[in-house]
């Protein structure tokens, strides 16, 4: 059902277009279901549009915050399927479909290739492509064989793999439950091996923990066939502090780069702006692709630039589009909405709108996504 878009009203219609056409192979029940579900009501985050195959994670490592969000400790598939979960995607009033629409990131709160949650995984991955053809990316600790990797390719060779390994030295107290750094490197040379671009996770990067690691961690990575690495910080919550302490780790340097003490089950943010720049000039001494969000990562291995990376030199294949005041002011008038202001310094647009809110998180995604920019 993909289809090409040559302006940004055509990614409105094709929304609609959609729409109709999954209706024709939907029952009234899985309608109703996909409609209830909150994939059709979730805003994009700036890693694009979390897609959960799972619910819970059995992994239950220390600086997980899923506990905090109300998610349990052991794991179950998501209930729609894959022909549900699209439709609730097109359904939802954030989203916009096609390769030039909405990211989608898989893993933010679940493992999406357990025993319990691969098959669900593998399902809504072949289903995104088929139906909708949005850049997908995955993030996972698990261990993907050979097969994986080849099912994977078949899918989309330009899905976007982050592999998450953040400690050698104490991958034991951190992450407990999850298969072991060596397999996980094992991972990416599978991933590797069928053509796929893997990408070292490198989060959450813990100060005073494995901050220090980073070059050991590049190293395997790129050995093992690794084209970049994603550099993320730390979210604490009280009881990721506790459970970080209560392991034996000292928590001093984590206390002295937070703003303040979280608040009940509140996320607070590590700054790590000045380790994670360290990393990422290392990254590209090393050749490998030095990625400061994961957006980008996704982007890359879809062989497109939006324009925070190209300004920060990270070039390849597809070009983002010129930006268009003209179109853009044209778009919001068509949506109802009005531009007060509009400004772009080569790697975001500023924006100030009047008009409903709804409409208004629409609207930003939709230029977001069209012309590859970061707006505010």
């Amino acid at each position: 059902m993909y289809r090409s878009i040559e302006s940004v009203f055509d990614a409105i219609d094709l929304k609609d277009s959609l729409a109709r056409e999954l209706e024709k192979l939907l029952n009234k029940e899985q309608i109703k279901r996909a409609l209830n579900d909150p994939h059709s009501k979730r805003k994009p985050r700036p890693c694009g549009m979390t897609i959960h195959t799972g619910i819970g994670c059995s992994f239950r490592c220390i600086y997980c915050y899923i506990e905090d969000m109300g998610f349990p400790w052991t794991i179950k598939p998501y209930p729609l399927s894959g022909l549900e979960l699209v439709y609730a995607l097109v359904r939802n009033p954030y989203f916009i479909p096609g390769r030039y629409g909405t990211l989608i990131a898989i893993g933010s709160v679940t493992e999406p290739f357990t025993k319990e949650t691969r098959e669900k995984s593998f399902e809504y991955i072949e289903h995104i492509a088929r139906y909708l053809g949005n850049p997908i990316q995955f993030s996972t600790k698990a261990y993907l064989s050979i097969n994986d990797a080849k099912r994977l390719a078949h899918i989309d060779k330009g899905i976007s793999p982050l592999i998450t390994i953040i400690s050698l030295k104490h991958s034991n107290k951190l992450e407990p439950f999850a298969p072991s750094p060596e397999k996980r490197l094992e991972t990416i040379r599978n991933l590797s091996s069928q053509g796929l671009k893997p990408i070292l996770f490198y989060r959450p990067v813990i100060p005073g923990i494995n901050d220090t690691e980073y070059k050991e961690l590049l190293s395997l990575a790129k050995k093992n066939g690794a084209i970049g690495v994603v550099v993320g910080s730390l979210r604490v919550t009280r009881l990721i502090i506790s459970r970080l302490k209560t392991v034996g780790f000292n928590i001093d340097p984590i206390l002295k780069r937070i703003p303040r003490m979280p608040k009940g089950h509140e996320q607070v943010s590590v700054n790590i702006t000045d380790i994670k720049k360290t990393i990422l000039r290392y990254a590209k001494t090393q050749n490998l692709v030095p990625f400061p969000m994961a957006c980008m990562a996704n982007l890359y291995t879809h062989e497109r630039t939006c324009w925070p990376m190209k300004a920060l030199g990270i070039e390849i294949g597809e070009k983002p589009r010129d930006i268009d005041f003209r179109e853009i002011k044209e778009v919001a008038k068509y949506l109802g909405l009005m531009v007060e202001d509009l400004s772009f310094d080569k790697k975001q647009l500023k924006l100030k709108l009047r008009g409903s809110r709804e409409k208004i998180i629409f609207f930003k995604e939709l230029i977001r996504s069209y012309y590859a920019v970061c707006t505010r």
